[in-house]
């Protein structure tokens, strides 16, 4: 997919089709490469990407709920974070709400490929997002917020940094000046994180400024109290 011949018109529609077709396939092995295929055409033929966006993100999308393997699930998310790198927010359309809610379904999945994949999807979108989506992406946060604050404490190390940055990107769609700051101040820079203390911080913001976020917060928290996740328990029994 890295070859220059793709740039040809009359090369790249039919490799595209194959590739779809072959996206479809019962070896999941040949799913993924599939997958993976389609997303390197960020590096065959950048100047296509956008012509060919809709037909890219509709395979996309419907690979992130490969019900069969999660090596096909990693590997279109992996191609979803290719393209989009290369896209702006009008050029993904309606399958911005489709995106989101998919990504969101990772968050507490145990596979952690598969949640790091998901904090750094949403990382990307929350970069995108400017104006059309905005609103609704503020209203994913919102539902989502709790849990990337949770797992700033992730069992695994590398999908706590990659949450960091994406809590990070996503606290200014919360709409609270003062908590923005207060979070910046924990968050800002590489130093060590000291996640009780931006607890704190966050509760006692939440308490002056927006009751229905605190309501929020505990009602969320309160549902970890079941995780199967030893970690994750004990996090939001804190918390």
């Amino acid at each position: 997919m890295s070859d220059p011949m793709l740039r040809e018109k009359k090369f790249l529609k039919p490799v595209l089709h194959i590739l779809e077709e072959k996206s479809h396939d019962r070896n999941s092995i040949v799913r993924q490469m599939a997958v993976r295929g389609l997303g390197n055409l960020v590096y065959g033929a950048p100047e296509k990407l956008k012509k060919h966006k809709k037909f890219l993100m509709v395979i996309l999308i419907r690979a992130l709920s490969d019900p069969f393997s999660s090596e096909v699930i990693g590997e279109s998310m992996k191609a979803v974070a290719k393209v989009l790198k290369e896209l702006k927010e009008k050029d993904i359309g309606s399958s911005f709400r489709d995106l989101t809610q998919e990504i969101r379904t990772y968050f507490d999945n145990e596979d952690d490929a598969l949640r790091l994949w998901s904090f750094v999807l949403f990382g990307i979108l929350a970069r995108l997002t400017k104006r059309k989506w905005k609103g609704y992406f503020a209203e994913q946060v919102r539902q989502s917020w709790v849990t990337l604050l949770l797992h700033l404490q992730d069992p695994n190390p590398r999908v706590s940094v990659e949450c960091r940055a994406t809590f990070h990107l996503c606290v200014p769609f919360l709409g609270l000046k003062r908590l923005q700051t207060a979070v910046n101040e924990h968050l800002d820079g590489t130093a060590e994180l000291k996640p009780e203390e931006l607890q704190v911080d966050i509760c006692r913001h939440l308490a002056k400024e927006n009751a229905e976020l605190l309501e929020n917060l505990y009602k969320s928290t309160i549902m970890y109290f079941f995780s199967r996740w030893e970690e994750i328990r004990a996090v939001a029994v804190k918390l």
